[in-house]
C-alpha cells in the first residue's frame, strides 16, 4: 500500500441537509461490486447523524452492538462478524469513532480477506482523549501501530476532542491510510452540524475510485 498522504487543504464541512440525488447514484454504482458496511461508535448513529443517511442512500448494511452504551470489545467484535457473515461480495467498511476503532483492532488479526477498504471518520482515541466519556472506552485500548491490511482513509477534525489531529496524523501513518484534514468540525458525528454530510460523500466517492479493482476475495464463513 502506498505511504500515508496528507491532503492539501481542508475538506468543506458545511451543513447539508440533504444529499446530492446525483452524487448518490454515481457513488451506489461505484459501490455495485461491494457490500457497504455501516459501522457506528458509541452510542450508535441516531436518525440525524450522517451514518444513518447515507445507510438508507447507499442500501448499505449495518453493524448492530447488544449495548452501545457501555461497549466490550470482544462482543463488539461478535457483532461486527455477524454482519459480516451476511456479506457476499467484498466489504467496504464506513466507520466512524469507535467503530472506525473497532475496524482497526479487528483487521488486525484477520489478514483483510474480503475487505476492499476502509473509510475511517474521526477514530477515538482510546488511548489519550480527553472527551468526557472516556472511560466507557478503556477496554479497546491498546490502538494498532500496524498497517491495516487494506486501503484505508482517515477523515479527521482539528478541534475533536476524542482525537487531537496531531494523533491522528500518527495513525494515519502507522495504519498506512490517506489523511483528510476536516477542518474544524468536531467529532464530526451527529452533534457537529454536518446534516447528510454532503462532503464526507465527496470524499467517500473518491476513496472508492481509487479502490485497485479485483484484489478482494469474498469473506469467509466464520
Amino acid at each position: 500500500m502506498p505511504p500515508a498522504q496528507l491532503h492539501a487543504g481542508t475538506t468543506a464541512v458545511g451543513h447539508s441537509p440533504r444529499l446530492s440525488p446525483a452524487k448518490v447514484q454515481r457513488l451506489r454504482n461505484l459501490l455495485s461490486p461491494y457490500d457497504t458496511v455501516i459501522v457506528p461508535g458509541l452510542h450508535g448513529s441516531g436518525p440525524d447523524h450522517w451514518q444513518t443517511r447515507w445507510q438508507i442512500a447507499l442500501a448499505s448494511r449495518r453493524v448492530i452492538q447488544k449495548d452501545w452504551a457501555e461497549p466490550i470489545y470482544e462482543s463488539w467484535v461478535t457483532g461486527l462478524e455477524k454482519t459480516l457473515r451476511t456479506c457476499r461480495r467484498p466489504v467496504l467498511f464506513i466507520a466512524h469513532s469507535l467503530g472506525a476503532v473497532l475496524v482497526a483492532r479487528w483487521a488486525q488479526g484477520q489478514g483483510g480477506r474480503g475487505i476492499a477498504g476502509a473509510f475511517l471518520v474521526a477514530p477515538a482515541d482510546v488511548e489519550t482523549s480527553t472527551a468526557p466519556e472516556r472511560n466507557r472506552i478503556h477496554g479497546f485500548h491498546p490502538l494498532p501501530r500496524t498497517p491495516l491490511p487494506f486501503p484505508a482513509t482517515l477523515v479527521a477534525s482539528r478541534n475533536d476532542n476524542w482525537l487531537a489531529f496531531a494523533r491522528a496524523e500518527d495513525l494515519a501513518a502507522a495504519w498506512q491510510a490517506s489523511l483528510v484534514d476536516a477542518g474544524a468540525s468536531g467529532h464530526i458525528g451527529g452533534t457537529s452540524g454536518l446534516g447528510a454530510w454532503d462532503a464526507g460523500l465527496d470524499r467517500l466517492t473518491r476513496f472508492v475510485r481509487a479502490l485497485p479493482d479485483g484484489t478482494c476475495r469474498r469473506p469467509t464463513p466464520a
